[in-house]
């Protein structure tokens, strides 16, 4: 497998770049780059619309929608991913509420996540093997979830996929130009999140190594200067960026929230099988588990074989890898498993050099029939998640992030049927998706609904999916006089979604 170098970041070398692999390629394998970006734009507008989830709802009606000052200092919970919700508020108050306006950038994110993918194999890796993980990152169903998720996390991944690529060249050569590139995707995704730690640093170690492993010990004397400029700077554009949010709430939202603080180590210790099985079921998901076995096994295989830049590709995966369990068990908290989406499109780059060499093995023909069969393999590949993903209805049954999939039909039911007087009670992570179909309705808050509140009927939302029951509902709103209610019947049942209406026992 013969890997391209692809220079950046000069943007004329970029572009002499692309013109030269494009012009490298044959005809197969420029059509199959191009239906497979085709296909990656239509399976993400499949589910564009797809109901809005619970932290997506947050971020735009909690931070995006208020003033630019309150969304960017507000960080009273690590939900607001102060980048991605600057971004969303430009969006927002040009394009308005709608789903698309709300999920524009995570979409862009995750569209140019597969071209990257493309980019990141190359170095790498032949042109087969590249197509195959382009394949593979235009379909995996969790890369389709969160480019339709507003959320932070595809632009980590996309940030993670840059700084590889930086880190690649500064590894050759550590100009300033790179330095301050480095320094400015580092800071970018710390400001999208915290988490940015992950793949920010296990890329920053990995350019180090690699400048080891290619100019010894004297060449890594060298690069750690300009290393630690760039992580001084990356660090003052990060606090910049950090301070309203110091300035209005201090450290504590940053350094102590419940969310971050260290568990005993026996505490983590006992989390670490739940967490390993949730990681595999998040970034796995709606992947046939046969199937996701053989893409790591491809991935392992693609790691070691062949001979020919073995060390380069296992300093990469397991510098990563290294680098993710070091910072794990320093923090001694494991974050959700979404927060690792950034490894997929890694893992997607050696799965496709390893499908690459079962294919050039298996074909046994001409290295232009190889070239064929590999840009076949790939448009099959695609197809197979793409359609495997569309009928088991994954990204849109998963409940990453909260969800009410009913929400849209659910509201419409309840603004037809709310009196004034009336009141809703729903619980979290339901609550918030409602009330962003409430609002878009025409309707008022919840908050507001529930503030104006009196002897009207009372409305019960109980989302099974999330393990609520009738009671555990009822349990948060004790104002309410339940036993002084009347259930009237039938229950309206959605497709998951059960709405129980309440009235006073002496309402006729």
């Amino acid at each position: 497998m013969k890997p391209q170098r692809m220079t950046a970041p000069s943007p004329s070398r970029f572009r002499q770049a692309i013109r030269s692999e494009l012009e490298g390629m044959t005809s197969v394998e420029r059509s199959t780059g191009a239906l497979l970006l085709v296909g990656a734009l239509l399976i993400r507008l499949l589910y564009i619309g797809q109901p809005i989830r619970h932290d997506e709802a947050v971020t735009f009606l909690d931070y995006a929608s208020q003033p630019l000052g309150l969304a960017l200092s507000d960080y009273s919970l690590p939900n607001n991913h102060l980048f991605h919700t600057l971004l969303l508020k430009a969006t927002t108050s040009v394009l308005g509420g709608s789903l698309p306006a709300i999920r524009l950038w995570a979409f862009a994110a995750g569209m140019l996540t597969v071209p990257a993918v493309y980019l990141l194999t190359r170095r790498f890796a032949d042109r087969g093997a590249a197509l195959l993980a382009t394949a593979l990152a235009a379909a995996w169903p969790e890369l389709v979830h969160y480019s339709t998720n507003a959320r932070g996390y595809a632009l980590i991944a996309l940030g993670f996929l840059a700084l590889l690529a930086l880190g690649d060249e500064m590894a050759e050569r550590d100009t300033s130009v790179l330095a301050i590139a480095i320094a400015v995707v580092l800071a970018l995704g710390m400001y999208t999140a915290p988490v940015m730690l992950y793949p920010g640093g296990a890329a920053l170690l990995w350019t180090v190594v690699e400048r080891g492993r290619r100019a010894g010990v004297a060449g890594v004397r060298g690069l750690l200067p300009r290393v630690a400029v760039t992580v001084a700077l990356a660090g003052m554009l990060t606090a910049i960026a950090y301070s309203p949010v110091v300035v209005r709430s201090g450290l504590a939202p940053l350094l102590s929230n419940r969310y971050v603080v260290a568990l005993s180590f026996r505490e983590f210790l006992r989390t670490m099988p739940a967490f390993a099985g949730d990681l595999a079921q998040s970034l796995g998901l709606g992947i046939p588990l046969p199937v996701l076995g053989l893409l790591v096994a491809a991935g392992a295989f693609g790691a070691f074989h062949p001979r020919e830049g073995r060390d380069r590709r296992l300093a990469l995966v397991l510098t990563v890898l290294g680098w993710c369990g070091l910072l794990l068990a320093a923090t001694r908290r494991a974050p959700p498993a979404r927060v690792f989406l950034f490894l997929v499109p890694l893992g997607c780059a050696y799965a496709g050099m390893g499908c690459a060499l079962v294919v050039r093995r298996l074909a046994l023909v001409r290295l232009a029939d190889v070239r064929t069969a590999c840009a076949i393999v790939a448009l099959c590949l695609a197809g197979f998640l793409a359609t495997s993903s569309i009928r088991s209805r994954a990204v849109l049954r998963t409940l990453e992030t909260g969800t009410l999939a009913d929400a849209p039909v659910t509201a419409s039911y309840l603004l037809a049927r709310l009196r004034p007087g009336d009141r809703i009670v729903v619980r979290n992570p339901c609550n918030i998706v409602l009330d962003y179909y409430l609002l878009r309705g025409g309707g008022r808050r919840l908050r507001e609904i529930d503030s104006r509140a009196s002897t009207g009927h009372v409305f019960v939302v109980v989302e099974p999916r999330h393990l609520q029951t009738l009671e555990m509902v009822q349990a948060i709103e004790p104002r309410v006089p339940w036993s002084a209610l009347t259930l009237q019947a039938p229950v309206d049942t959605f497709t998951s979604a059960r709405v129980y209406t309440y009235r006073a026992a002496s309402t006729e």
